[in-house]
């Protein structure tokens, strides 16, 4: 038999014991795994690195069967899905440098490169490379006009100069524009306010105009009037009052002869309030 425990008067096995040290010590391990398992899990996603994208392998395949176009395409389309693509920009400024001798395109994907990897070693060849493109560029511009003046102006410097002011005129086109729509916005605001100033001054001066206007001596006033052609509710008020502005007199008190305000027919008989 069990050797038996006496703990508040209750008999408690040490096998029973057993059990309970054994699960709490259990438990002690579980909780030390998943607080292991949670630390050593890192806190963000890895993304996928450019070399690792399906399009940047396609390329690189395609490049060596000789498919460059397709090659191209599928570089371009990696540097349209991602941020920073420096090996693409890298790839795409050599073909369009080396297959389709367009020197101004491999210049900007070169430059591309440039600003993400300007500390890789390759930094030096891709300078190197733009070098080129720019010598190509020149080589294909006429000769004759600049004849005499090749021999004093160093072309490569003003290419770098024309292509810095392309881009400084860019950047002040871009402020031009934004000063023109705040100009408009200004403009529009301006209008708005001066026609509803004007409005307001209408409506200021059509008051002053009805204030003074005297009431007419209600003596003078007919009790009924007879609708005569052409008559329209405000005519029959100015020719009663003197002002048309008491027509919906008029109307309030022939309700039950008038079906509306322009309900008017010769030789009617109006009340006149």
């Amino acid at each position: 038999m069990c050797s038996q425990l006496l703990v508040a008067g209750w008999p408690i096995t040490v096998q029973f014991i057993g059990m309970i040290l054994l699960s709490r010590f259990v438990f002690v391990v579980c909780v030390w795994f998943m607080w292991a398992l949670v630390a050593c899990t890192p806190g963000k996603v890895e993304i996928v690195g450019e070399t690792d994208e399906k399009q940047y392998q396609l390329a690189k395949a395609y490049q060596k069967e000789g498919r460059t176009e397709d090659a191209l395409s599928a570089f371009l389309r990696v540097i349209d899905a991602r941020r920073d693509a420096p090996e693409s920009h890298f790839e795409a400024g050599y073909i369009y440098l080396q297959v389709m001798q367009n020197p101004l395109r491999a210049i900007y994907h070169f430059e591309r490169y440039l600003e993400f990897k300007y500390n890789s070693p390759r930094a030096t060849e891709v300078t190197q490379l733009i070098e080129t493109a720019e010598k190509q560029f020149v080589r294909r511009l006429p000769a004759q006009p600049y004849e005499g003046e090749l021999d004093r102006i160093d072309l490569m410097e003003l290419v770098k100069s024309l292509r810095q002011e392309n881009e400084r005129l860019k950047r002040g086109w871009i402020a031009a524009q934004k000063r023109v729509q705040q100009l408009e916005h200004t403009v529009g605001d301006a209008r708005r306010v001066s026609t509803l100033q004007s409005r307001t001054e209408e409506l200021q001066a059509g008051a002053s105009v009805r204030t003074q206007v005297p009431d007419p001596d209600p003596a003078t006033v007919p009790r009924s009037y007879t609708v005569q052609s052409g008559d329209s509710l405000s005519t029959i008020s100015r020719q009663v009052y003197g002002t048309p502005s008491r027509w919906i007199d008029i109307y309030q008190a022939n309700r039950d002869r008038l079906a509306s305000e322009n309900a008017l027919r010769v030789g009617q008989e109006l009340r006149i309030p």
